[in-house]
């Protein structure tokens, strides 16, 4: 894979932005290049390949939205922008970028990248794994029509639904007792129950309740 000039600045401003960020045990630079990566699977190029280097800037480093369209243009901004979501739990910040993509259609394109290469960075039996699983329902209702006739955007949907392995059900049959916990306001006790169903840690926890509620 051959970057052209803009999609080496990009790459080399998202590595100063994101500085110190890991991915896991990695350095972030790690899942940008793996969403590249999916997008170039496809045949993607071009503005969206800018903005698989970008689309996490705005979101978690002080870089702002003018500064992306100023230095990458109005059209890497959209995607990127689109795929931003802004809220106080991850719930809220994934409505939020739902919206965005469903008003920038072809910026679903650049989520489903992103999270196939979150889904296949995360092994089967993983909490991230589950959490990704939990969520697809959603995740699906609010994309899943977005550029429905493109046999391209048909085929990340499948490579996307094929890793979470949607035959392995998140362990709803434990979200009875979670869901009374968390209705009767024993926070603590809601999250435990959900790190004995996904085997994660407390942070893990919260982000599957926050999906959840």
């Amino acid at each position: 894979m051959e970057f052209d000039q803009r999609e080496t600045e990009a790459r080399e401003f998202a590595v100063e932005a994101h500085g110190d960020q890991r991915y896991g045990e990695h350095p972030y630079v790690t899942h940008l290049a793996a969403v590249r990566a999916v997008l170039d699977d496809f045949g993607y190029n071009g503005s969206l390949a800018v903005a698989a280097w970008l689309h996490d800037v705005v979101e978690d480093t002080p870089v702002t939205a003018e500064e992306v369209e100023s230095r990458f243009g109005r059209e890497v901004l959209d995607l990127v922008w689109a795929v931003t979501g802004i809220g106080p739990d991850r719930k809220a910040r994934n409505l939020d970028a739902y919206s965005k993509i469903t008003a920038h259609p072809p910026a679903v394109i650049l989520k489903l990248a992103d999270r196939t290469a979150n889904a296949e960075a995360s092994p089967p039996g993983s909490s991230w794994m589950g959490m990704y699983r939990t969520e697809h329902p959603t995740f699906k209702a609010h994309l899943g029509e977005l550029l429905a006739d493109d046999p391209t955007v048909a085929r990340m949907w499948e490579r996307l639904e094929r890793k979470l392995d949607l035959s392995v059900a998140p362990p709803t049959d434990r979200w009875a007792e979670i869901d009374r916990l968390a209705a009767a306001g024993d926070h603590a006790g809601a999250i435990a129950a959900v790190q004995a169903a996904f085997d994660c840690n407390p942070g893990e926890a919260e982000l599957i309740l926050a999906e959840r509620s």
